[in-house]
Order: structure tokens, then sequence, then C-alpha cells
């Protein structure tokens, strides 16, 4: 598929913790694709097999059965991961380097020939907010540094393809936020996103699809907007306050009316009724809604029941 940067199909993975030990099953039967051009968040509870998803992309684990793709090439072709960078959950550096000495070592490594490596580093370290620690030991980083440092190694060499794995983690609020707009400014420049996290309002602010994977299966693919407009509960319209007749028929007509504060008022439309005729109604007796919100069940509650369901089945 022409739109498809990342192919599973199929795909089933057993590990064994001791030789004499019976297998355990990580990944089984997993079939999902991820957009090209895409924010797409990886999501799942501990043990659901998004680590070994995301390492057998990348080639570092080689399935049991089953078809990997990243652009029409499989893991096992070297090819399949130029223009790719990845982030670990837990990176490795080499204590005694410098931050700047770990981003030349991070190009030098990938022998990638067109990079210029002192305005690719200053860059990348512009984007992390991290120019001011270049000269400072990796030792010395904070773990929320050495996780900027991280993203500085993904970002440096410029690829068109980021597989990130829990790239928020140990990371502060300013630091979330910094990477949140990393993300989108990528995404705005036509890179492919694609990463784990178990940080759901994450998912819910930057993701424009989300793949839920259950027990090493896939629970769930498609939009973001999709799932959530599934968990749809109702509309609020803000007004101010309105005359006794007014609530009265409101509620006589299955919605709900509770006052906001002193002087404002707000009308609560369940998903069933009919939003625009509630709307309509107010306008008729003089009233304009100030703000229409729609309310949804939390992502959090709509993925742990997908998550619940497919442990059921």
């Amino acid at each position: 598929m022409e739109n498809t940067i990342i192919e599973f199909s199929h795909v089933t993975k057993r590990f064994r913790k001791h030789f004499w030990t019976k297998s355990m099953l990580a990944v089984s039967d997993c079939s999902f694709t991820v957009k090209k051009n895409s924010v797409t968040g990886f999501v799942g509870p501990n043990g659901a097999g998004k680590t070994t998803s995301l390492k057998m992309v990348l080639g570092l684990v080689r399935p049991d059965r089953g078809i990997i793709r990243i652009r029409g090439l499989g893991p096992e072709n070297p090819k399949s991961r130029i223009g790719v960078s990845f982030l670990s959950e837990r990176p490795y550096f080499y204590d005694h380097l410098t931050v700047t000495e770990t981003l030349q070592f991070a190009i030098r490594l990938q022998n990638i020939k067109n990079v210029n490596e002192k305005p690719a580093i200053s860059k990348a370290l512009e984007t992390v907010e991290l120019s001011s620690s270049a000269t400072q030991k990796v030792k010395d980083l904070s773990k929320g540094m050495q996780q900027r440092l991280s993203m500085a190694q993904a970002l440096v060499t410029n690829p068109d393809i980021f597989i990130l794995d829990e790239p928020m983690s140990g990371l502060d609020p300013l630091g979330r936020r910094l990477f949140r707009t990393i993300f989108s400014s990528l995404c705005q420049q036509g890179k492919s996103i694609f990463f784990s996290t178990h940080i759901l309002d994450d998912v819910e602010s930057l993701c424009t699809d989300v793949i839920v994977l259950s027990k090493g299966t896939m629970a769930y693919q498609g939009s973001v907007e999709h799932l959530l407009s599934q968990g749809l509960l109702g509309t609020e319209i803000l007004i101010a306050d309105i005359p006794e007749n007014v609530s009265s028929e409101l509620i006589s007509k299955g919605n709900s009316v509770s006052k906001k504060n002193q002087n404002k008022t707000v009308v609560f439309v369940p998903k069933e009724k009919d939003v625009k005729q509630v709307i309509l109604y107010l306008q008729n007796n003089g009233i304009f809604s100030e703000t229409i919100t729609h309310k949804h069940v939390s992502l959090e509650e709509r993925i742990y029941n997908i998550d619940a369901t497919t442990e059921n089945k």
C-alpha cells in the first residue's frame, strides 16, 4: 500500500526466559499498518508486546511467524533502516563522552556521508534545548537530560521515520511539553512518527491514529477521533442564565440543566438527543450558546474497555 510505511501481517513471537522453561507468547498473530506522514500512538498495558513489536520492526528481534515490512522491505534487509531513527525506552550512552561527542559518534556510526556534523549537531541540541550542555559529559546529565540527548540522537541525521519506545519516560512536565512541540513540528515537515506510550494524554493531544495492543494482539486500529467518538457521552452547551420555563422544558425532553456559577448555566444534551434542536429551541427563546463542547469517556477508559473485551474473548 502506497500510504503505508510499516506493515505487520500475522506476526507471532515467543520467548523463553530460560532454556528449560516453557516459552511465553509475546506477540500473537498480530496484524496492523502504520500510515505515512502521521503520528501514530502504540498503546497497551505492560506486557502487551509493544517493545517486542518495535524491536521486530527494526530487525533486533526476529518473528517466529508472519511478515513485517518497512516501506516494502523486510527488517532483515539493512536498507529498510535507511532514513529510520530509533529511540529506546532505556537509552545507553558512553558516560565518558560529552554531549557533542555522543552525537558525533551517532552520526559516524550510521556512516551517513551527506551530513554536515557541526550544524546538524547544533540544530539537534537547539531543538531539544541542550545547547548549553554541549560540552558536559553524559555521566553528569540527569535522567531527563539524557532522554533529551536520546531524542537529539534521533533527530541529528534528519530521518524520515521515527520509531520511539516510550520517548517521554523520565521527562518532567516541561520536557514533555517540549517533546510534544517537537513531534508536532516533525509531523508538519512530513515525517512519520510511530511511538509507544502509556501516557494516554499524549496520544489524545498528538496522534492522528492509534494502535491498541492487548495480550500481544491488535485490539484496535484507527483514528483517535473515531475511538473517542465511540465513547461520546453527549454535548455541553454553556449559556447565560435562563428562565425557569425554558429550563423545565429542556429537562422534560431528557436534557439536564445545571448552574455553572452565578451567571452561567450548562445544558447537557445526551448523545441520543438532537443537539441542533436544543440549540434552535434556545435561539427561539433569545438564548445563544457561548461554547459547545462534546463530552467523551476518557481515552483511558475506552482503551481499558477494549483491552478487557479482548481478554474475555
